[in-house]
């Protein structure tokens, strides 16, 4: 058997197999990880594999079963899983160069010495696991291997490997290398430049196309000049295309290469932060107490949630109107929810009934928030059940089809438990679990989705992985800092004392000579033509240069353009000429785009929704300060789009406020005085985690504390208003319709009094500032209190005030049976009323000519209606969000 050992050829590489055919008998290319599996294999030493985070959680029990008095104590005490983790990486580096775990006269490995024979045995790693072959190999019987050839020159492997190689080599095992050896013409400027790598003298760059460095002020520009080039070359020049992605992602350049029809590459960077891999730790997140609906609501918004999609979405729903569980909107959308899936069978009987019982009971168990208190932690058992349902979920959902995605989520799952067993802990801290959730997560997944395609063009994450001649390279992304030398963790002393003991760890000079020789090798293996590519921005940062750019500075500086090449070329001409390629782009015509205009023509069929329509306060306020704004929401119903999100903490005290006062105040006289704030308290600590859970956030602590105080006292203002006008309750949160001049209105009453048979009409407000409600007042613009006036009671006229719950503070206009404070108002309620029903009428007059108004354009002031009594806002663009549509909000190209 033969092998080709390389240290980064694990994953792709160029070639993917030795011999010129479609594949090879008894040899492969393997790295680190493939040889350590072929030997052991061979060996007979295969064994259970862990993740890190059993790994690290195992060294955590180590560590504690250590005892106090160690260089890392103080470290321990305060984080175990993040010191257990740093430290595990010190020993690891350790048994790599050959520590055998014993004390070797040192302080700090001593204690690590010390922590080794401490505990149960550690699962082994890699450089355990590695320490164990060299040992095997002149011993056991079974190895196959009888030829080893490396990828790169012996004398650059790090010291572990080094040892390795030796003890094959000492079993009888034939080593060669593969050195890299170019073969570009000398007098090409690629010949050059391998030269330079080679430290040979050579001449300067002339441009001939052979080595080109692409800059670009964007990676998006730099993948069409990419793609541009590719497509311009033959179908057989694209098969000996080579792109190397060192961050190991190529999803920007396969849109591109898609565009142009050419295969895609299929390289997608690993991310712990696909969709369904969340399913874990929102599981965790949304079981701690104080409850997060954020949590709830990521979980169910996910694109695959853990239950079905339409409950889902029911459930969000709720839980962004109510943010809480047990609440009214929870308990409704769960009634929806069984009903829909009753009607689904074909017949409601018994077994049905059982069935849909069984399915919500399972998916409730999703939703049950707030289980376990942060500050005391969770007990592993329960810790447990949360990871084995998301296991059980995730591979359910799989259903044996191998998706990649949802087996990780079970290995993920099944890690966790592993780690909490090893960890030998029975109650679990807060910041433990999402310790160990990260790094169960760490590695991520690549996107699924995004594979490879059939095509001669072929690409490497590591300049490692390519070891063959190739005739043209692309080095997609070619900018620093790039792989970094490891800093060092052991003083001189304690290197002395290791090296004397045997171990022989690798330094930063070696390092950095494996690094940069890599880098060169790639080069190196290039026999026509390598193009460097580096974008200016990686994202919102700014690029810095390759530390291969920095060893080519001195032959790429003089030749300037000669071989720096401007993607932005593309934007301008016709044939740009990019490394002995003609890349052809046709002009297009650029169109202006549609300039903001005040007037804006409506077709019949939109008018046609105006018939029938019944007013809102809120949509007659946007009527009167934006025509456009009116008719696209409130008439066409158009929305911005936006996630589901929770609402802010000021409207979630108004909301919660607003409930309350419904409970405390029922139809008839109001309640007594005595205890109503004792009531109000009692009602806000039961509807709190019902409808307002997120204030329960420690973030928010503050604010929580002053409104338990504000809110209680707030309604007993109220009510002690209420006795002083000697008003009686009719209902709160009363859906109201009626008509007024011909205008059909309709809204819901906060809270709806009456003295004898005058009504009123109470509108609460949680606020921070009183101004805005008082000049409303005071200006006749008060239109929701005109609205709600209106239509309170149809038989009667009332009057209305705005009580501000943050203030205790009631307005309303001077005269009236709610006024308190002493306000002048230049229009009364009723006159507000056929102000706004005479505006509304002009308003109607001019869309039924076929035309709406954008306030925000400033010609729109020469276009509005003569006899208007509001005038035009000031800032009438200022809470729209479709100011796109009238093109307010859209800068000039």
């Amino acid at each position: 058997m033969q092998l080709f050992f390389g240290a980064a050829a694990d994953g792709r590489t160029f070639p993917d197999h030795p011999g010129g055919g479609d594949g090879a008998v008894d040899c492969a290319v393997v790295g680190p990880a493939g040889l350590v599996d072929a030997l052991e294999s061979q060996l007979g030493l295969l064994g259970p594999r862990v993740s890190k985070a059993v790994r690290i959680a195992a060294y955590v029990a180590k560590l504690r079963a250590a005892g106090d008095g160690r260089f890392w104590s103080a470290s321990f005490t305060k984080d175990p899983w993040s010191t257990a983790g740093q430290l595990l990486g010190w020993r690891d580096t350790l048994v790599a160069g050959g520590w055998s775990g014993a004390a070797i006269g040192s302080p700090r490995p001593d204690d690590l010495a010390a922590a080794e024979q401490a505990g149960r045995p550690l699962p082994p790693g890699l450089a355990d696991r590695l320490a164990a072959l060299i040992a095997a190999i002149g011993v056991r019987a079974g190895l196959r291997l009888t030829k080893l050839s490396l990828l790169e020159p012996r004398a650059r492997f790090a010291p572990a490997w080094r040892r390795l190689l030796d003890a094959l080599q000492a079993a009888g095992v034939i080593m060669e290398e593969c050195a890299a050896s170019s073969s570009a013409a000398l007098e090409t400027d690629l010949g050059r430049v391998q030269a330079t790598l080679r430290e040979e003298p050579t001449n300067p760059l002339q441009g001939d196309g052979s080595f080109t460095l692409v800059e670009a002020d964007t990676a998006l520009m730099a993948a069409e000049a990419v793609a541009d080039w590719l497509a311009a070359g033959t179908q057989a020049a694209l098969a000996g295309t080579v792109v190397l992605a060192p961050d190991g992602d190529t999803a920007l350049l396969d849109h591109a290469l898609a565009a142009r029809g050419l295969p895609a590459l299929g390289l997608s960077r690993p991310s712990p932060w696909r969709g369904a891999l969340q399913v874990l730790p929102l599981a965790f997140a949304v079981a701690w107490r104080p409850f997060d609906p954020k949590a709830l609501l990521s979980l169910l918004m996910l694109p695959r949630p853990p239950i079905g999609r339409f409950a889902a979405g029911r459930l969000a729903r709720a839980l962004v109107a109510e943010p809480g569980l047990d609440g009214p909107a929870w308990s409704r959308a769960w009634e929806e929810i069984v009903a829909a899936l009753l009607e689904r069978e074909d017949e409601a009987d018994a077994m049905a009934m059982r069935k849909v019982a069984h399915r919500v009971e399972r998916w409730r168990e999703w939703t049950l928030g707030g289980q376990f208190d942060r500050a005391e932690g969770m007990s592993a058992t329960a810790a447990r059940q949360i990871a084995g349902r998301v296991a059980g979920w995730a591979l359910a959902i799989d259903a044996g089809q191998g998706d990649a995605l949802f087996l990780a989520v079970g290995s993920a799952a099944a890690d966790f438990v592993r780690a909490i067993d090893a960890l030998e802990l029975d109650l679990l801290p807060a910041l433990l679990i999402e310790r160990v959730l990260a790094e169960v997560l760490a590695e991520g997944v690549a996107n699924p989705s995004h594979v490879a395609e059939t095509g001669g063009l072929r690409a490497i994450h590591a300049p490692g992985a390519l070891w063959a001649p190739v005739p043209r390279l692309v080095w997609w992304n070619f900018a620093g800092p790039g792989e970094r030398v490891a800093t060092t963790t052991w003083s001189r002393s304690e290197l002395a004392v290791l090296a004397a003991a045997g171990v022989a760890l690798e330094v930063a000079p070696e390092a950095a000579a494996r690094i940069s020789g890599a880098y060169a090798d790639a080069v190196l293996r290039a026999t026509e033509q390598v193009l460097f590519v580096r974008p200016a921005l990686s994202g919102t940062d700014e690029t810095v240069a390759h530390p291969l750019a920095h060893q080519l500075h001195l032959l790429i500086e003089p030749a300037g353009d000669r071989v720096l090449w401007r993607a932005e070329r593309l934007l301008v001409e016709p044939d740009a000429q990019l490394a002995q390629r003609v890349l052809s782009r046709q002009v297009v015509e650029i169109m202006d785009a549609p300039a903001p205009r005040a007037r804006w023509r409506v077709p019949a069929a939109a008018l046609a929704r105006l018939a029938g329509r019944r007013e809102s306060a809120t949509s007659l306020g946007r009527l009167l300060n934006c025509q456009m704004s009116w008719f696209a929401q409130d008439v066409l119903r158009l929305r911005a789009g936006r996630f589901a999100e929770i609402p802010g903490a000021d409207q979630l005290f108004g909301n919660l406020a607003h409930e309350i006062a419904s409970h405390l105040l029922p139809a008839g006289p109001p309640p007594a005085m005595g205890g109503i704030r004792q009531r109000a308290a009692a009602l806000f600590e039961d509807l709190l985690p019902k409808m307002a859970a997120p204030l329960q956030q420690p973030e928010l602590a503050g604010e929580l504390a002053a409104a338990r105080e504000r809110v209680p006292a707030a309604l007993e203002a109220l009510v002690r208003t209420l006795h002083d006008r000697d008003l009686e309750v009719v209902g709160a949160e009363l859906d109201r319709e009626g008509d007024a001049g011909g205008l059909a209105l309709q809204g819901r009453l906060d809270l709806l009094v009456r003295r004898g048979t005058v009504p009123a009409v109470i509108d609460l407000k949680w606020t921070r500032s009183a101004r805005r409600y008082r000049l409303e007042i005071a200006e006749g613009r008060a239109v929701q209190l005109a609205v709600y006036s209106a239509i309170a009671d149809p038989g009667a006229t009332a009057t209305g005030a705005y009580f501000l719950l943050r203030q205790r503070r009631l307005f309303a206009p001077q005269g009236s049976l709610l006024a308190e404070e002493d306000i002048e108002a230049t229009r009364g309620l009723d006159e507000t009323l056929r102000a706004v029903i005479d505006d509304v009428g002009l308003w109607r007059t001019y869309i039924d000519g076929g035309d709406v108004l954008a306030a925000g354009v400033g010609e729109s002031a020469s276009y509005r209606p003569t006899d208007l009594t509001f005038e035009a806002a000031k800032e009438p663009c200022r809470f729209c969000d479709l100011t796109g549509l009238c093109r307010v909000g859209v800068e000039a190209l």
